[in-house]
């Protein structure tokens, strides 16, 4: 009997969990084609600052007890769940014994200036399947590993019944059933949380990743009509499915989210469509009758390969999964017919106000589509914040600016502003680096020059200082410190070990006063 379909290792419940899954990836990515440590993974984990990291926060403010997911040294969960459950990394055979190794999917959605978690939720957990490499405690500086008892247990027994079951793919195919029974709209689509248990113990439905909508729909409505049962007692764990941008959750049931306009609507049908096109299904599992099968087939590296959705799926569906057209076409928000009312979208500010720094993370609010279409510069600002080393450049001049006796603030559009005491105003655009500095230098002296010219009347002052921050100092390309220190005025810096700003000679004039009473 299967009555959970999503791990309770993954606290997903809340609207900062994208924010940690980010942070997560970028500590995962650290370690890219390196042995793998548990011991060092945990170490660096500690080391992320709760001022910079809603993961590092979460983990603070916790006691800290003896064992388990509470003691700050042991992030068991993080750790083996992340992988095991989204595919964030997996692990492979070496001479030097197992390598981590980041999926494709990661690096190319989480790895990058504006990790985009929806995504890449959406290109992996349509893979995720049962049985899978769950379970699996590996050995460093090693190739061996063993298989928790209860798990090895769980996994041949689905085997054995020739489950292969995909639960965002079923869920998605209830839901067409559904709009096919009640002949409803599919974005008016739902399904009750007893009905996806019902189903996903059904044979005729669990034994293939993608069962056809017609046995869904006959099986929902013999559940219905009394005619099949589900568990009694099971884990209405699908808070996940929020992440996704794509599902929406009431207290008992599933449904697609709204289209904001004819545009997003579209867009949200053809991800459907591509899901329920989603035929890849992992069946190096399916001959396994034993505990050291298992483990050959974990320690072959194929599950991993296979749960890696940009390398797996077919370039249509990755395409249609992640590609946000309404969004980058900026599309203006049209008015929504909700029942008999039509909902006219907010407006949007063209400068949002400055509110002061604080001590802790900002909260941050649900997920809002109809705000994203209207605003696209805010969700791509919202995007880039979600970055680790954009955050920890933020929290490191947050700190630096504390001590000279400036007080930092922000908005929508800024990620720091600050008048320095006894001099003027500065404007800082943190960058953090990635496959291509060079854009993300480029982009970042468009923002700051458009930032200055927009918040002139705001901030009132006709000395105002422009700084472009960086993770590390860009000598690697040679012209691009006298382009921007001489050229277009504007002031680049990055901080050494010691969390201290430093900058090129040709800055300190400008940039002489961040040291001021330091």
């Amino acid at each position: 009997m299967i009555t959970d379909l999503f791990s309770h290792k993954i606290h997903s419940s809340g609207d900062t969990w994208p924010e940690k899954l980010a942070e997560l990836a970028a500590i995962f990515s650290e370690f890219d084609g390196l042995n793998y440590d548990r011991k060092i993974l945990e170490e660096r984990l500690q080391k992320i600052s709760p001022r910079a990291s809603y993961f590092a926060e979460d983990i603070a403010s916790k006691p800290r007890t003896s064992g388990g997911r509470l003691d700050v040294s042991k992030f068991r969960d993080e750790i083996s769940a992340y992988p095991a459950y989204l595919g964030i990394y997996f692990l492979e055979q070496s001479p030097r014994g197992w390598l981590l190794k980041l999926s494709e999917t990661a690096k190319r959605f989480l790895i990058r200036e504006e990790p985009d978690v929806a995504s890449f939720l959406r290109l992996q957990l349509p893979l995720f399947q049962y049985p899978n490499a769950m379970g699996a405690a590996y050995r460093r500086y090693s190739n061996h590993l063993r298989i928790q008892t209860n798990v090895r247990d769980r996994t041949l027994s689905f085997i054995s019944q020739g489950i292969h079951l995909s639960p965002v793919r079923t869920i998605v195919i209830a839901l067409k059933a559904d709009a096919k029974l009640r002949n409803v709209d599919l974005l008016n689509a739902s399904i009750y949380f007893n009905e996806i248990f019902g189903l996903i113990n059904c044979s005729e439905v669990n034994q293939v990743a993608l069962p056809s909508i017609d046995t869904v729909a006959n099986t929902l409505q013999d559940i219905r009509d009394g005619k099949l049962g589900y568990p009694i007692k099971y884990e209405n764990r699908f808070h996940i499915l929020r992440h996704t941008e794509f599902f929406s959750l009431t207290r008992n049931s599933i449904h697609f989210r709204e289209g904001v306009n004819e545009a997003d609507t579209n867009q949200l049908i053809r991800q459907i469509n591509a899901i329920v096109h989603i035929n890849n299904v992992f069946q190096g599992f399916d001959y396994c009758s034993s505990e050291n099968e298992l483990q050959d087939v974990i320690a072959s590296g194929e599950w991993g390969r296979y749960f890696d959705g940009v390398k797996i799926l077919n370039s249509h569906i990755v395409e249609a999964l992640t590609q946000d057209k309404v969004i980058e076409s900026t599309v203006p928000s049209e008015p929504l017919l909700t029942g008999t009312s039509l909902t006219i979208p907010q407006h949007i500010p063209e400068i949002y106000a400055f509110r002061d720094r604080t001590e802790k993370l900002p909260n941050l609010n649900p997920y809002d589509r109809r705000r994203e279409i209207a605003d696209p510069e805010i969700t791509k600002i919202k995007l880039q914040r979600r970055n680790l080393v954009h955050k920890e450049l933020i929290d490191k001049m947050e700190s630096w600016l504390r001590n000279i006796g400036a007080n930092p603030k922000e908005n929508e559009h800024i990620d720091l502003f600050a008048k320095i005491p006894g001099d003027g105003y500065f404007i800082f655009e943190m960058k953090s680096g990635g496959d291509s500095l060079l854009e993300q230098i480029r982009k970042g002296l468009s923002q700051l020059y458009e930032y200055r010219y927009r918040y002139r009347s705001v901030i009132d002052d006709p000395h105002i200082s422009l700084c472009l921050v960086l993770p590390e100092n860009p000598i690697t390309i040679s012209w691009v410190t006298d382009y921007l220190c001489n050229d277009r005025e504007i002031n680049i810096c990055w901080f050494d070990e010691q969390n201290t700003p430093l900058w090129p000679d040709i800055c300190t004039a400008r940039m002489a006063v961040l040291h001021k009473n330091s």
